[in-house]
């Protein structure tokens, strides 16, 4: 190919749109006008008037991944240079088309949402679905933060110095055949401001909290009722420059600034383990030169799976290795990802990131490696294991080394969660709280039928099951099996029980140490 052939090549191809690419190869997208966001990746940002993307949660060299249709084919779906070109100008790809020059300049945010005379629909999803605050949850409708909309969605209005510049929108109707990732809608108002989000500020605020969705941000604000003098804030996904905004925001309209801290709570994923890596390698200065580190605040970011930890103590007592530091590089290197999915910024794939692993053999080959670089009893030379891997530059082994130093130093010292199953992001966590609550009600309860039956609930371990045993006849089948707390408690009431209260106790004279006695004998008869 002659260097004029390649010329007019390039110029074709880079004039081929971006989203046309995303509808050709079935890549979802919310469609803003001007702009395009992703679902999948949805920090994942497209200028149509540009036709260029920037993947706001990647951040490479200190720069967030961006480029023009022939990087986008690169970076999502594994095309080299040429590779690209040929796609985007041979024949056979009816959905690609080109870019549109004319595309009008983006109008300022109208807010033009038709309000519904009644709040039900919203209030219903988020606090009988999403387990939010009833309290919070109104107190943000009387004050105009969140509005039921005709079509019964939830706007969640967006302020920046008292003034609307966009809204989120959420739907109450539930359909996954219609809403294939989320099942019920979720997106932008038109013409919002970029790289913005829901947010609220109490008091005068000293500490910036950062989530990815607004369900996020009101669950952590659920769990933590007395917050004060701070301001909450809502990304939209995961955008660095977001953050900037909000504290821009912050000093704009209180005249503060976060110098107790800026506090990520982004999901427990691989894409929120990335996003935190990244900015853990930077730091906020303000106007006057004081810098502001990020701090983490990952949901559970200390739970590691029950099954894997049978695994990591296997084979640590087996190797003479301090399985919390098999564990710790395990959720380093991939958050404990059965895939091999990795989850650091470093681009680190030394363990834990071929497809199919087997999780044991895996663990033995990283306990060999931990011996092999072993300075004294459960001290090891991490540099030079990496070292020893792949090749890597020096920033990266230093980075991926501090990050399980750091969770091996947690795991020592705060303890660790053994969890049937991981806590993802912090509307997860407000739901599993609520679960615990459950759970301690109903195993600390005994209860008692109009026949003065009595019974007590306990959790089989073995087969993940709530059982309802007789206290009354020790030999009695169990009255019912329950997968939750939640269905445990309707059961409960189903077979005619009523929790039996302190004094009703003393009354009826129940006897703590039979009602022991009767759940061993039972467990020891299984």
């Amino acid at each position: 190919m002659g260097k004029s052939d390649y010329k007019e090549l390039l110029e074709r191809a880079k004039k081929i749109s971006i989203v046309s690419v995303m509808d050709e190869q079935g890549m979802g997208y919310i469609d803003m006008r001007n702009f395009a966001q992703g679902i999948e990746h949805d920090s994942l940002m497209i200028d149509k008037r540009k036709n260029r993307f920037y993947w706001n949660s990647q951040v490479e060299d200190g720069k967030v991944v961006s480029g023009d249709v022939i990087d986008f084919l690169g970076v999502f779906f594994n095309k080299s240079h040429m590779e690209a070109l040929n796609y985007l100008t041979q024949e056979g790809h009816d959905q690609l088309t080109e870019t549109s020059m004319n595309m009008k300049p983006k109008e300022p945010f109208s807010y033009y949402f038709k309000h519904d005379q009644s709040f039900e629909a919203v209030r219903n999803y988020l606090v009988n679905e999403r387990g939010l605050s009833g309290i919070l949850v109104d107190a943000l409708h009387e004050k105009k933060f969140i509005h039921q909309d005709k079509y019964k969605q939830a706007i969640f209005a967006w302020s920046d110095t008292g003034k609307a510049v966009g809204a989120s929108v959420i739907g109450t109707e539930y359909n996954p055949m219609k809403y294939e990732k989320y099942g019920r809608f979720k997106g932008i108002a038109l013409n919002s401001e970029g790289n913005y989000g829901f947010n609220v500020t109490l008091g005068t605020p000293d500490r910036l909290y950062v989530f990815e969705s607004p369900i996020d941000m009101l669950s952590y604000w659920t769990m933590n009722p007395t917050l004060n003098n701070c301001m909450l804030a809502e990304m939209e996904g995961l955008k660095e420059q977001s953050i900037y905004k909000f504290i821009e925001q912050m000093y704009l309209s209180k005249g503060a600034l976060p110098h107790e801290g800026i506090y990520l709570g982004v999901d427990n994923d691989f894409a929120g383990q990335r996003f935190f890596d990244n900015l853990s390698k930077l730091s906020y200065v303000d106007p006057t030169g004081k810098e502001f580190s990020f701090q983490k605040m990952i949901p559970h970011d200390r739970d590691i799976p029950k099954s894997n930890l049978e695994v990591y103590t296997a084979v640590g007592n087996g190797y003479g290795v301090d399985w919390r530091m098999l564990a710790a590089i395990h959720k380093s290197i991939t958050n404990f990802s059965d895939e091999g999915r990795m989850a650091n910024s470093w681009k680190v794939k030394a363990f834990y990131s071929d497809e199919g692993f087997d999780l044991a053999e895996e663990t033995k080959r990283v306990a060999e490696a931990l011996l092999d670089h072993e300075i004294d009893t459960n001290n090891y030379d991490l540099q030079k294991l990496f070292k020893a891997q792949e090749e890597l530059p020096a920033p990266s082994i230093d980075g991926i080394v501090q990050k399980i130093t750091q969770y091996y130093s947690e795991y020592c010292d705060f303890g660790y969660h053994a969890a049937d199953i991981l806590v993802k992001d912090w509307n997860d966590a407000l739901r599993y709280q609520v679960i615990v609550g459950q759970e301690a009600r109903i195993v600390n309860s005994i209860y008692r039928n109009r026949d003065q039956e009595q019974m007590k609930i306990v959790r089989d371990e073995e087969k993940k099951k709530y059982i309802a045993l007789s206290l009354s006849d020790p030999n009695q089948e169990p009255f019912f099996e329950a997968d939750n707390p939640l269905e445990a408690e309707m059961l409960v009431k189903n077979y005619g029980f009523q929790a039996v209260d302190k004094e009703d106790r003393k009354k009826y004279g129940i006897d703590h140490t039979k009602e022991r006695q009767t759940v061993s004998a039972r467990e020891a008869g299984r």
